[in-house]
């Protein structure tokens, strides 16, 4: 169980004389990740979630917060016997890590407008249904033939409470449409020649290409945005409310849902321009 390996990691730290208050704190940030990820052993850790968490917290936090969290995270890593693949990269002094880095209505579709255009009909439906759906980069393996025509998908979360993803009827019906045209009937609708899910790496890959070409800034261009774009969109309607959206989105906890109740600068103007 990952809580025995933090607390071994927690043991090394006092033999090495750290101090009791920066330990709880390295706990702390290890929680936040295996709480966000549903790491339950270290066998789930995977660079893919690795990857999203560092996205989710370059909208919450500072930059200087975030590569300390990094530090403690890649340290950890180290400690319970995963390779150096698997470590995280600190982000540049420079790189502002803000909720202004985030995907507007008007980006997204002009993604998909790009996308279209250079024949990038993949990546098309990958951003339609990560914006759509709100999953995460990793849960795309659960977009199956089967679960579009049932309108939804359950992820197995290992005993505990399972959780659901909608599928609408406008993303049903582009996705049976491109199932169709594509000539895939069962299965998982966005896999690799030899039948495994696309790897989440040249998903990012692409995704920076497309917002290259729609001359959008890259920063706001990664997975993780189209989940956060979801949470915004969703909350905007009325009877929507952020305990909902915790369910949906599958955090443990509503402090993590609570980001997407913040505006960005731009927001905040047009709010009293009203």
């Amino acid at each position: 169980m990952i809580e025995d390996n933090i607390k071994e990691y927690k043991d090394s730290l006092k033999l090495s004389e750290k101090e009791e208050n920066t330990i709880n704190q390295y706990e702390g940030y290890l929680k936040e990740f295996i709480e966000y990820a549903n790491i339950e052993s270290k066998e789930d850790i995977t660079k893919e979630k690795l990857i999203e968490f560092k996205e989710y917290m370059q909208e919450k936090y500072k930059t200087n917060t975030i590569n300390i969290k990094i530090t403690v995270i890649n340290a950890f890593i180290t400690f319970i016997g995963l390779d150096s693949s698997y470590k995280l990269k600190h982000l540049k002094k420079q790189q502002k890590a803000t909720l202004e880095n985030v995907l507007t209505q008007t980006d997204y579709e002009r993604l998909l407008r790009i996308a279209k255009v250079k024949n990038k009909k993949v990546m098309y439906y990958i951003m339609e249904t990560l914006a759509e759906t709100g999953i995460r980069i990793s849960e795309l393996e659960h977009i199956t033939v089967e679960a579009v025509k049932k309108g939804e998908t359950v992820f197995d979360s290992k005993g505990t409470v399972e959780r659901k993803a909608f599928i609408n009827k406008k993303l049903q019906k582009e996705l049976l449409k491109y199932c169709k045209e594509e000539g895939i009937k069962t299965g998982i609708i966005f896999k690799s020649r030899n039948g495994n899910p696309l790897d989440s790496a040249y998903i990012y890959k692409e995704i920076q290409w497309i917002a290259g070409q729609a001359r959008i800034k890259k920063s706001k261009a990664h997975p993780h945005s189209f989940r956060h774009l979801f949470a915004k969109n969703y909350l905007s309607k009325p009877g929507h409310n952020i305990a909902d959206l915790k369910n949906i989105l599958g955090h443990k906890n509503i402090s993590t849902t609570e980001i997407y109740l913040q505006k960005s600068t731009r927001e905040l103007k047009e709010t009293l321009e009203d």
